[in-house]
């Protein structure tokens, strides 16, 4: 293709995202954009995948202090010790500029949710699990429990249930 052509059709993209007919791929959130708020998704409703996504991304920004994400785990308070570990060594992922992708579809059974989701390290999916969330309180609630017998986690981190 002749440069000139690649000049015009890279121009007239942007032109067009610039008026807003195009519009670019959908962006994964980073956790450095995520805030407090994002980690409460209201259990009257589905939530959808941006919402899972920017939950994702505040459960793992280490600049949102803990009593939040105690908050959206079921059984925080008995979760605590167990979360308290695991967020120490979310102090790095700020530097790594982790972002969260969740994947289509967001399964519902009664009062449990399923999502596939990937953390992205430079855009390279690092980690996919499932995450599972529980209806509680009026939330839909992380299920630590089963989210780390999907993950295998090490050390059989108690979460009090």
């Amino acid at each position: 293709m002749p440069k000139y052509l690649r000049v015009t059709l890279v121009a007239l993209f942007g032109a067009l995202l610039g008026i807003g007919v195009a519009q670019p791929a959908g962006a994964d959130v980073s956790i450095r954009n995520a805030s407090a708020n994002d980690l409460y998704l209201s259990a009257d409703a589905v939530p959808t995948i941006d919402q899972l996504e920017r939950q994702f991304a505040a459960f793992w920004n280490p600049n949102i202090g803990l009593d939040p994400k105690v908050e959206v785990s079921y059984n925080g308070e008995g979760a605590r010790p167990a979360l308290a570990r695991v967020m120490e060594s979310s102090k790095t992922m700020d530097f790594f500029s982790i972002q969260g992708r969740a994947y289509e579809p967001v399964e519902v059974s009664g009062d449990a949710l399923a999502v596939t989701v990937s953390g992205l390290m430079a855009g390279i999916p690092a980690t996919t699990t499932r995450y599972h969330l529980v209806r509680d309180g009026g939330l839909w609630k992380y299920n630590w429990k089963a989210i780390c017998q999907e993950m295998q986690c090490s050390g059989n981190p108690d979460f009090g249930y």
